[in-house]
């Protein structure tokens, strides 16, 4: 999917405002900031105990691999990443493929400025 991410966006400035990585490079993904669902001030033990066991755990970091990078017109940077959510429990999976801002990911080379 990543290969053509980029088709309807014609490269017009230097440095570029996208770009592939490829090979994928490994990352770690800071969930609560890449996937924000909730204010701060949200009671997490007001939620019953079954949705907290099934639910998917965004509280964590997990690892995935970064395939693309591309520029927002405030400056920053999304990253397309690829990772795996949890539940609760541990015992569910959710396979994901999706933009995250910048400062969710880690350890990766980052885009030039």
């Amino acid at each position: 999917m990543t290969s053509s991410v980029f088709d309807s966006w014609p490269e017009q400035f230097t440095p570029p405002m996208r770009m592939v990585v490829d090979p994928p490079q490994p990352v770690t993904v800071d969930l609560a900031a890449a996937i924000t669902t909730r204010p701060a001030h949200f009671r997490v033990d007001a939620v019953p105990l079954r949705v907290r066991q099934g639910g998917l755990r965004l509280a964590d970091t997990t690892a995935g691999l970064l395939h693309a990078w591309a520029r927002v017109s405030d400056g920053t940077w999304l990253a397309l990443v690829s990772f795996t959510l949890r539940t609760g429990n541990g015992q569910g999976l959710l396979h994901l493929e999706q933009w995250c801002p910048q400062h969710s990911v880690t350890h990766q080379h980052r885009p030039h400025r």
